[in-house]
């Protein structure tokens, strides 16, 4: 039963992860466009997040049962309220960016300076960075639970990762032509902030009797 659950949650954090990544572009794109620059700082700031969360989670399968369940929860709820964040007030803190580094047209044409850099870079990060993270982190514990369970180290790490990655796809092709073309960006964000608090807590849930099983070396 535990592992019917376990997949589909699995699944479903690639969806999160890589379909916002798709939202991010929507978002950000009203105020400094679709360009190379915009998609190279956002692809950067994702793949960033992906590989902090990988290390945090880690480093959350290796505490002690006593405490593991106390940093699950406390990433879970810093992903939540970061997310709440760009769903409710991204629009403002976008303007607001917008003003204080591109405060004329012709520093938005100049795709290359500094001002449009450093725009999109700390939009991405305070808006993005976060939540992914914290969405990422959960992988490596996903590993660990089934790893718990008798399967292989390395067959578990491949199993999650490749099933992850399904979501990932799912979640790309799932925003860019069903979620986007239908339905407004704003419900779409509140939409994500939803699923992600329910499938956290699921998964908290899921991965805690676990914990006293794994003893870390």
């Amino acid at each position: 039963m535990a592992l019917l659950l376990f997949y589909p949650l699995v699944i479903v954090l690639g969806i999160l992860s890589m379909g916002f990544q798709m939202l991010a572009s929507r978002l950000i794109n009203p105020h400094f466009g679709s360009t190379i620059v915009e998609w190279s700082w956002l692809i950067t700031t994702f793949l960033t997040a992906f590989s902090v969360g990988s290390v945090l989670g880690g480093w959350v399968s290796s505490q002690p049962a006593t405490r593991r369940g106390g940093w699950q929860v406390a990433i879970a709820v810093t992903g939540v309220v970061s997310l709440a964040v760009t769903a409710f007030f991204s629009k403002r803190m976008l303007d607001a960016i917008e003003l204080h580094f591109i405060p004329d047209v012709a520093q938005m044409n100049d795709q290359g300076g500094a001002g449009m850099n450093a725009a999109v870079l700390l939009s991405c990060l305070a808006l993005f960075f976060v939540p992914v993270t914290a969405l990422s982190s959960f992988g490596p514990q996903c590993v660990g639970w089934l790893a718990a369970r008798g399967t292989a180290p390395g067959k578990a790490s491949g199993v999650v990762y490749g099933v992850s990655t399904l979501g990932n796809i799912a979640g790309v092709m799932l925003t860019t032509f069903v979620l986007i073309p239908h339905f407004p960006l704003s419900q779409l964000m509140r939409g994500w902030l939803a699923v992600a608090t329910v499938s956290l807590a699921a998964l908290i849930v899921l991965l805690r009797p676990a914990a006293g099983k794994i003893s870390p070396s």
